[in-house]
């Protein structure tokens, strides 16, 4: 089926991004590749951080509330079984992030690699956000009902999310198929689950 011309503009940009990145792009050279005036694709998009924006709002934002909402039904569950069951209950949260991540491999492409200068520059530290406040809940509730744990500084929690997100998403960085991925994610998992186990002292 013959592409539409906004199609064909989202192709272009595509590609363009993917091969130099947001900020070495232009909109003049993604609209000749597509065959359109500059003109003509400013009727479809303001600027290229709207362009950009077109390409991965939608795989970011569902993302985003996947990773979000694992973490509060996480946080739903009663805390014994967060405490026995941590590594059970997390790794299939992960896994259906990681599926997700590669059904939209392009979009996190340039998520992760090409979105110096847009606003999702620092989505990484947004989803480590998520990871902080979830940590911070579930010390408060082992607090409550007297479970000695060494204390977490927000800023040691902060580098510890990034850390595990910024090595989650090396996967697509360094473009590695996605069973190989598999394996390198679920070592990553289980390195990290043993490091919050012992720095909870749950060992």
């Amino acid at each position: 089926m013959e592409q539409t011309t906004q199609q064909r503009i989202l192709q272009a940009a595509q590609e363009e991004f993917l091969r130099l990145g947001f900020q070495n792009s232009s909109l003049r050279s993604i609209a000749k590749a597509c065959g359109v005036t500059t003109g003509a694709l400013y009727g479809y998009y303001a600027d290229k951080e709207a362009l950009f924006d077109a390409l991965v709002r939608e795989a970011a934002e569902t993302l985003y509330e996947i990773y979000r909402r694992g973490h509060e039904e996480f946080e739903a569950l009663p805390l014994e079984r967060q405490l026995t069951e941590m590594t059970e209950e997390i790794e299939p949260r992960i896994w259906k992030c990681f599926d997700y991540v590669y059904e939209h491999y392009d979009a996190f492409k340039l998520l992760i690699c090409h979105a110096e200068g847009t606003s999702y520059e620092n989505y990484v530290h947004r989803m480590a956000e998520v990871e902080v406040q979830s940590s911070a809940i579930f010390l408060s509730r082992m607090a409550s009902i007297g479970r000695t744990v060494s204390p977490i500084p927000d800023d040691l929690n902060h580098m510890l999310a990034s850390a595990y997100l910024t090595g989650f998403f090396e996967v697509v960085a360094h473009d590695m198929p996605k069973e190989e991925a598999r394996e390198y994610i679920g070592r990553l998992t289980d390195f990290f689950s043993a490091g919050w186990k012992n720095l909870l002292g749950l060992v």
